[in-house]
């Protein structure tokens, strides 16, 4: 492999550490944003789970799912979209104003990759509140299913959810650098923070050409039911193998789609 290459990504993971340490600090001096966060998030797992909780006051089984296996699906859930709402969300809200106002403009000259740069540039650290509130859900929704997972599973649903924190956040990525294009993106994420919350249910309770969808379109899948499938011990490695397969050709097209949407970009201020 490429030493300079090595040397590259190795700058780039410098310099993510040093905006993760910033955004520490800056959390610190505004603790009531932390805590006030927290609560919203506890408010949003609470109205998340009460549909669940009315759904099966009625049934013991929806469509092969029981309750205890859908909180299982709502704590990965949670855990993935916690990673993307503290990571991806707070620099993929602000691609108009990188577009519009002249910030890429300053990014190009800097000897940084600019995507990488605008994708990873802010952190929300108070959004990893729903990572921690996830693992409780996780852990509760095992204990209640009486499942015990192997190692092997557990590397399963690891790998699983990486590949539908990766997968979402290409396509919020993608539908964002149409920017490029269209100027203003902003009703575009509204779009896909609204098909996001899709993913607190199994995909069997949805119709054929809707699983299909949130698969391979828009793959929430990747983010809920199928973590939840290879922990609970019903999942095999090949759906393992087509989700990083899947992960892999998301990234090249994302990455082009960024190279031409730099080809077609004339300065903010031209």
């Amino acid at each position: 492999m490429d030493r300079n290459w090595l040397a590259k990504q190795w700058r780039h993971l410098k310099l993510w550490r040093r905006f993760f340490a910033q955004a520490v600090v800056r959390e610190t001096q505004f603790r009531a944003h932390f805590v006030s966060t927290l609560v919203v998030s506890i408010v949003q797992l609470g109205l998340g789970i009460v549909p669940i909780l009315l759904l099966f006051g009625f049934t013991s089984d929806v469509r092969g799912w029981s309750q205890a296996n859908v909180i299982v699906l709502v704590g990965i859930f949670q855990i993935v979209t916690g990673l993307i709402a503290a990571f991806v969300a707070p620099n993929l809200h602000r691609m108009t104003t990188y577009l519009t106002q002249g910030e890429l403009d300053i990014v190009l000259v800097r000897p940084v990759s600019s995507q990488f740069y605008l994708t990873l540039r802010w952190i929300n650290v108070a959004e990893l509140g729903d990572v921690v509130l996830g693992l409780a859900v996780l852990v509760f929704g095992l204990v209640y299913s009486g499942a015990s997972p192997n190692a092997g599973e557990i590397l399963q649903t690891v790998v699983l959810a990486g590949c539908g924190l990766v997968l979402l956040s290409c396509v919020w990525s993608a539908m964002s650098y149409l920017a490029f294009w269209l100027q203003s993106v902003n009703p575009i994420g509204n779009i896909f923070i609204e098909l996001l919350e899709s993913g607190r249910y199994p995909l069997a309770f949805f119709p054929a050409g809707v699983r299909a969808f949130f698969t391979f379109a828009f793959p929430v899948g990747f983010a809920s039911t199928f973590p939840a499938q290879a922990i609970l011990g019903e999942l095999g490695w090949l759906p393992v193998a087509g989700g990083v397969a899947l992960s892999v050709v998301a990234v090249l097209l994302v990455r082009a789609l960024w190279r031409l949407g730099l080809r077609n970009y004339a300065s903010a201020s031209s």
